[in-house]
Order: structure tokens, then C-alpha cells, then sequence
């Protein structure tokens, strides 16, 4: 009798032994599989200067805690491929080119140039380019900025390629040569759509491009953001206590680097897109933007931000 209750308790203690681990190894398991890994934000590639941050905004009535977004996987890759390739008129083959794990396809004009189209497959961001229409130096009718706008937008919008959340918008010339020398040239017009997320902007990659050139012709498309979905709430770090990473230059600050001075103008809760793949970040997370102005040496205001991480 002894014999078998000592059995008994041995294989009690080997079964619960067993359960333990298998409890931990599940624990950090899903740990590991749900936690949310820290942002990479790019540092500045210039020096950040020593200086003492005035502060004229408020630090109060800030959020205290935001959404967490989770980036979702592209589906139907063939399909979406297939839609976009009709819009730009593209019928050349389909290739898939493994070390940068995206599809294109390319189609020559002539002997020398080509029309390009490429498809990430691990992020769904793709890009659009016709290299010919895009080295045309001399245009003869380029549009206006707000033609310029209003092209690209219909354009967007005429083929489902357009997300109600990109409302803000800038338009850039690329150009070349100098106004002072008198050879400074418009080649085609950069229209920048930019989003938000639940009111707030999203820095980092998210944007798509169109850009416009001679007669109002599309000469390249970029879709350069990840779609994604709600995932959790979580509590945010106090903007004074990311503020100190400001001060302590451990924050991504494009400021001037002869900057004598500095002050915060404005604190806001945004968003930040990473550039890396979806497995490499998989969220879309908050982040804290201290944003104001700095005088130069020669007294010159500019204006600055500095991003800041806003979970732990």
C-alpha cells in the first residue's frame, strides 16, 4: 500500500512539475507573440545642439491613453496586382523578384526607357513610374499646384485607390537649375497626401505621391503606407515625462544644429508608420510630438519638432 501511494505521489509531482512548465512556457509564449516591440524613429543625421527648451504649451488635458493599430497582411495579392496593373494600362508579365519580395512588372517604351510597376508583398505598399514621362525636361503645359491637386485626387478617386483618411496635402516642384542663375526649371508637380488617424496625424512613411507632369499626364503613383485594424488600448507615457528625453537628446529632433534657442509651442498625441516590414513592426503606435521654433545665429526662426515614443 505504502509502494503505491508513493507511486502515486511521484507521478502527482511529475504531472504538476509538467503543468507548471508548460503554464510558463505558454505565458511568454503569448507574451512574446502579443507584446508590442519598441519603434525604431530614425535619430537626426545632424548634431543636436545644446540648448535649454522654453516651453509655451500647455502639458495639460493630454490623452492618457490612445489605440494601438495592428498592420494587416496583404490577400488577394494576384487580384490587386492584376486591378492595378489595368489601371496604368500595364500588360507586360507578371515576375517575382524573391531577394527584394515584391512582384513588378515591365514594359519597354523603347530602347530606352520603360514603364514600371512593383508590389511589395510583405507590406502591400507598391509604386507606380513612367520613366520616359518623367525625363521630359521640357514641358510645355504643366499644371498649376491646386491643377496639379486636383488631377491627382480625381485620379485617386477615379480608381479606388484613394483612403478617405489622406486629407492633408502638399504639392512640390521638381525641378532644376537656379532662379539666380536663370535656368531654374519645373519639370513636373509632387502632390503629397498625408493621413490622420481618429483626428491625429501619422508620421513616418505613411503617404501616398502622385505625381503630375506635362498635361496633366500621371507620371508615377506611390501607395507608401500599410493597411491595418484596432487592436488595443493601452496607457500612454505623460508627454512631460517623454519631454525629458527631448531635453536629454535621446528624441528624433530635426532641428538646426546652430540652433541658440528653442521653445515648444505645442504638444500632440499622433501616430508613427514604421518603414520595415510588418513582422518587423507590426504596429501602428502612438507617439508624443513636441513641436515649436528655433532662432539661428543669424536670428532666424525655423520651425522644429521632436518625436518621442509614447509606450514604455
Amino acid at each position: 500500500m505504502k509502494i503505491k501511494n508513493a507511486k502515486m505521489q511521484s507521478i502527482l509531482k511529475i504531472s504538476f512539475i509538467v503543468l507548471i512548465i508548460a503554464f510558463i512556457a505558454g505565458y511568454f509564449l503569448y507574451i512574446k507573440a502579443n507584446r508590442i516591440p519598441p519603434l525604431n524613429i530614425p535619430m537626426p543625421g545632424n548634431e543636436i545642439p545644446d540648448i535649454d527648451y522654453k516651453v509655451a504649451a500647455k502639458f495639460d488635458n493630454l490623452p492618457v491613453e490612445a489605440m494601438v493599430y495592428k498592420f494587416k497582411k496583404p490577400k488577394n495579392i494576384d487580384t490587386e496586382i492584376k486591378s492595378l496593373a489595368k489601371i496604368f494600362g500595364l500588360k507586360g508579365e507578371v515576375e517575382y523578384q524573391p531577394i527584394w519580395r515584391a512582384y513588378s512588372i515591365k514594359e519597354k517604351i523603347d530602347e530606352k526607357y520603360y514603364r514600371e510597376f512593383e508590389y511589395e508583398i510583405d507590406t502591400g505598399r507598391w509604386h507606380y513610374v513612367d520613366r520616359k514621362e518623367l525625363n521630359n525636361d521640357d514641358p510645355q503645359n504643366l499644371p498649376s499646384d491646386e491643377e496639379a491637386k486636383k488631377i491627382a485626387l480625381d485620379f485617386l478617386k477615379k480608381n479606388g485607390i484613394y483612403d478617405k483618411r489622406f486629407i492633408y496635402c502638399a504639392v512640390t516642384d521638381d525641378s532644376s537649375g537656379d532662379k539666380i542663375t536663370n535656368d531654374y526649371k519645373v519639370h513636373h508637380k509632387s502632390v503629397y497626401f498625408y493621413p490622420v488617424v481618429e483626428g491625429k496625424p501619422v508620421y513616418g512613411v505613411s503617404r501616398i505621391i502622385v505625381v503630375v507632369g506635362d498635361n496633366g499626364k500621371i507620371l508615377e503613383v506611390y501607395k507608401w503606407y500599410k493597411e491595418f485594424e484596432e487592436y488595443s488600448k493601452v496607457k500612454v507615457v505623460p508627454a512631460e515625462k517623454a519631454f525629458e528625453k527631448v531635453k536629454n537628446k535621446k528624441a528624433s529632433i530635426n532641428i538646426n544644429p546652430m540652433a541658440k534657442s528653442a521653445t515648444i509651442k505645442k504638444v500632440i498625441l499622433a501616430y508613427w508608420e514604421d518603414a520595415g516590414t510588418i513582422e518587423e513592426q507590426p504596429y501602428l503606435q502612438p507617439v508624443w510630438v513636441f513641436a515649436g521654433e528655433a532662432v539661428i545665429e543669424d536670428g532666424k526662426v525655423e520651425k522644429f519638432d521632436a518625436v518621442v515614443p509614447a509606450i514604455e
